[in-house]
């Protein structure tokens, strides 16, 4: 837990810097490769005393993986949600919390096998759903960006009936599960 912790506190200062320069996608996209390479190789490592050094590397990855999910969802949740983001990030939380409660509920009726399948799957099904926000934000930074630069489209947009605090958020209300 030492090597983990260690690890993880350093990447996530290294991290909230480099995203300036790299961008959040490159790195959530090191995260998703960093977990999943790490649950493959557990899948298939059978543990032995005489390697010690093996149980500190996967410890130390794990921490570089958590700490991309640590800095750049709340970074993402930032962006998406500038003037609801009490609200955005009392929704992260309660999800957070709720998959902590679920995987302590299964966690003495599944093997460890079984819950890296497990994990494996929420993986992916969380990046792809990364994927999917991103591409809407990216398309309604394009579809705001070309209003911004034609005047009719700016005219017609004024011209639209005014949205409340709530819809003026960077990502559509049909995109969250629930709303606080």
């Amino acid at each position: 837990m030492i090597c983990f912790g260690v690890v993880n506190a350093a990447c996530s200062l290294v991290f909230g810097s480099l995203m300036k320069f790299v961008g959040r996608q490159s790195l959530m996209v090191l995260g998703a490769i960093v977990h999943v390479s790490l649950i493959v190789v557990l899948l298939h490592w059978k543990p032995h005393p005489d390697n010690p050094y093996v149980f500190y590397t996967v410890s130390g990855l794990w921490g570089v993986g958590d700490a991309v999910w640590q800095t750049q969802v709340n970074g993402l949740y930032g962006t998406l949600f500038r003037r609801n983001k009490e609200a955005a990030f009392s929704n992260y939380r309660l999800w957070e919390s709720a998959g902590f409660v679920i995987a302590y509920a299964y966690s003495t009726h599944l093997c460890a096998r079984m819950k890296l399948y497990v994990l494996l799957t929420v993986l992916l099904v969380g990046t792809t759903g990364y994927i999917i926000v991103e591409l809407l934000h990216r398309r309604k930074q394009k579809r705001l960006k070309a209003i911004a630069e034609d005047p009719k489209a700016a005219q017609a947009e004024a011209n639209q009936v005014e949205e409340t605090d709530d819809e003026k958020d960077d990502i559509d209300d049909d995109i969250i599960i629930t709303h606080l």
